[in-house]
């Protein structure tokens, strides 16, 4: 049988684009800002940038090198170093399909707002209303089958030519977008008052632990250390290719999206009287309640929910990713059928979700809440076992800067304890 050669990143920047994509998605421009305006704006931003290089960074590093040592995903990783490697390789396998299959749902209502906005529907709606009728619906479920098809569309293509490419188109468009709307969001009558709630911080709730334990969880789920994507990503990995400053790029761009996503939603929200602590519904229901009210409203909306596809496909794609390599690597099927077949079955394991509110609450605590923060412990203790020293030296293959030897203590000792505090914090909070 022909053993076909492990794919690999084209260039550094392609990688970064393709990393910065997986990172960057509906998590930080819906729920950091949802997050932000629930915990006091600044009482947040504060400890999740803290958070994001103490932590972020270093969480990267794990399982990049992880992956590009083993040259495998989560089940090749976990096998080579782990008892029962391969079943643990499988559960987060599984985690991610279960995200997908309900990231690509609300990816599926944002597409609807898009064409909402461009025809100028949604400066006729009543917001509450019309998010209602769409959210569990038969209509939800034809967005749902429209996200994975263009997700199965990019992934089946390859890594070189469909999700470095795509990442290498979508991230500039993105970027631009964001500056485009952060700018007009600013320059909106009383959008001091949204600026102010969100850059000074009230020093009372900085102190709470809740906050900070938000920010950390918060910061895991953005960055998508999760024991997956980031593992099958550092497998593509050259040995020429820099880890470390990959790492840094990657942290800066993703909270980048995340904090101008604040500048975008903060000014805009209090410039119109409206409540930053909205919740899951600030993006739904009370920024199309500002686009109606905004000069120009219906090219800013477009531009809004266009930047949110944008975010959420550069997601997607990752995550079809995860379980499409393990496919090829175990079951030696090609990556066209390998993307057809999966992306199919997250369609059917995604389609309650899109009908059934119950089912789309229990797929996102389970994979989420339950589940998500053991892959980045897995992956943790992979490395461990892997061996620290020998894991150091693969970070240093192809870096500009030697990393501090204070790098070895921290991902073996300290590492592994944040994650165990973030799983237990998310019962013991709430």
């Amino acid at each position: 049988m022909k053993v076909l050669a492990r794919e690999t990143w084209g260039s550094r920047v392609g990688f970064v684009a393709a990393a910065i994509g997986s990172a960057v998605g509906l998590g930080n421009i819906w729920m950091f800002p949802m997050r932000a305006g629930l915990y006091g704006g600044a009482a947040f931003l504060i400890p999740y940038l803290v958070l994001l290089f103490a932590v972020g960074v270093v969480a990267l590093t794990v399982e990049w090198t992880l992956g590009r040592a083993t040259k495998g995903g989560p089940i090749e990783a976990f096998e080579k170093t782990l008892p029962g490697g391969k079943y643990l390789g499988i559960l987060v396998n599984v985690t991610i399909l279960m995200i997908f299959a309900f990231y690509s749902l609300v990816l599926g209502w944002v597409i609807r707002y898009f064409i909402a906005s461009l025809s100028g529907e949604l400066t006729r709606i009543e917001p509450d209303k019309f998010f209602n009728a769409l959210a569990f619906s038969r209509e939800a479920l034809l967005w749902l089958f429209v996200v994975i098809a263009l997700t199965i569309a990019i992934v089946a293509m390859g890594v070189q030519r469909g999700i470095e490419r795509a990442n290498k188109i979508m991230m500039p468009l993105l970027f631009v977008l964001l500056i485009v709307l952060a700018v007009r969001s600013v320059t909106l009558p009383n959008a001091y008052e949204g600026l102010k709630f969100y850059l000074l911080p009230d020093l009372s709730k900085i102190a709470s632990g809740k906050t900070w334990m938000i920010a950390l969880s918060q910061m895991f789920f953005s960055l998508s250390v999760l024991g997956n994507t980031m593992v099958v990503y550092g497998s593509y990995l050259r040995e020429e290719d820099d880890i470390p400053l990959s790492a840094i790029a990657t942290a800066f761009g993703d909270t980048a999206v995340a904090v101008t996503a604040g500048f975008i939603v903060f000014p805009a929200v209090f410039s119109f009287g409206l409540e930053p602590t909205a919740g899951p519904g600030l993006v739904f229901v009370t920024l199309p309640m500002v686009f109606q009210k905004m000069p120009g409203g219906m090219i800013f909306s477009a531009l809004f929910f266009l930047l949110l596809i944008f975010a959420g496909l550069s997601s997607t794609v990752s995550m079809l990713e995860v379980y499409v390599d393990s496919a090829i690597t175990k079951l030696k099927i090609s990556r066209k059928n390998a993307s057809v077949l999966l992306g199919l079955l997250t369609f059917l394991v995604g389609a309650p979700s899109a009908l059934y509110p119950a089912y789309f609450d229990w797929l996102i605590n389970i994979s989420t809440v339950y589940v998500g923060p053991l892959g980045a412990l897995i992956a943790a203790l992979a490395l461990i076992k892997l061996g620290v020293d020998r894991a150091y030296e693969e970070l240093q293959k192809g870096a500009l800067i030697k990393v501090p030897e204070l790098w070895k203590p921290w991902v073996k000792f300290l590492y592994p304890i944040v994650i165990v505090v973030i799983y237990i914090s998310q019962f013991l909070l709430g």
